[in-house]
């Protein structure tokens, strides 16, 4: 199976749980017919091969490696949800590096951790936003009760702990040995030993990778709704990181922006900046034109 260039694709790179069909599902849903959307997983062969995860630019490298192969011609849009925009941001440089063109780079509410960029706690400001963000909550009570009780009383309770940590200059994930553990930020019982190893390796391998800055453009998607008393700063981290970014608020939260029925305010402003940039960029690639 070869992509037929005359249509216009996304490729969308998974979240730290390295699986992309159903995180992307309902986004390629509401973007067809129109648009292709191909969800970049992590192989099942690879999450056992120790080395795989390491690093975002090794990981990223296998990725780039992939979709040349996939997609020999054209240009190319790819983007990636949480840590995936970080390793699509490194995709897009290895993919500019071979002189192949690509499209404003897709970030869906994820964005580099070790940057400079970052507002700290114990900045004034980045309590202000924390208020703000209160505010939000409350105002959207709407997208905050679709979590049960528990959900919510988990999300609190880590969210705490994540402050607390940051007072003692660890990450959230990282243990007061300096290890960092996924299983304090997401429920892993559903994945084998294998996959679980391969996600709190790449989560390290996030944390400690340093993101250069990017001179393409930048389009993200943010959710409008953060964690209570955590905030991820996403559209703050990426003006700085990438001057031609444009941040787009998305009703929902991380997870719920990707459902029904928040995705389809991402799918109506996402569909024409792919078009467009088909056509006005790639598209003199192409031979057949494009809706």
């Amino acid at each position: 199976m070869n992509h037929e260039p005359s249509s216009p694709a996304f490729y969308c790179v998974h979240s730290v749980s390295g699986v992309a069909g159903t995180d992307f599902q309902n986004l390629a849903e509401a973007l067809e017919p129109s648009i292709r959307v191909y969800g970049i997983q992590a192989p099942m062969k690879q999450m056992r091969n120790l080395d795989f995860g390491n690093s975002v630019d090794s990981i990223a490298q296998f990725y780039a490696d992939a979709m040349v192969k996939f997609q020999p011609q054209g240009a190319f849009i790819v983007g990636g949800w949480s840590v995936g925009a970080v390793i699509a941001l490194s995709i897009a440089n290895i993919l500019r590096a071979r002189g192949r063109e690509v499209g404003p780079l897709i970030v869906i509410d994820g964005a580099p951790e070790n940057t400079p960029y970052a507002l700290r706690h114990w900045q004034v400001s980045y309590w202000r936003e924390v208020v703000r963000n209160l505010y939000i909550w409350i105002r959207h009570t709407d997208v905050v009760r679709k979590r049960n009780v528990h959900s919510l009383l988990v999300s609190v309770a880590n969210n705490v702990s994540a402050i607390g940590k940051g007072f003692l200059g660890l990450n959230r994930a990282q243990k007061l040995s300096g290890r960092y553990a996924i299983e304090g930020l997401m429920d892993v019982s559903r994945f084998q030993p294998a996959h679980v190893a391969f996600i709190n390796r790449l989560y390290s391998a996030a944390l400690d990778h340093t993101a250069a800055d990017y001179s393409g453009e930048v389009v993200v998607f943010e959710a409008a709704v953060k964690p209570l008393l955590y905030l991820p700063q996403i559209g703050r981290i990426w003006r700085k990181l990438a001057p031609r970014t444009d941040v787009v608020q998305i009703m929902g939260t991380h997870v719920s922006m990707m459902r029904e029925p928040y995705v389809f305010a991402m799918a109506r402003e996402l569909r024409p900046r792919i078009i467009d940039f088909f056509r006005n960029q790639g598209g003199r690639e192409t031979e057949k034109p494009l809706p």
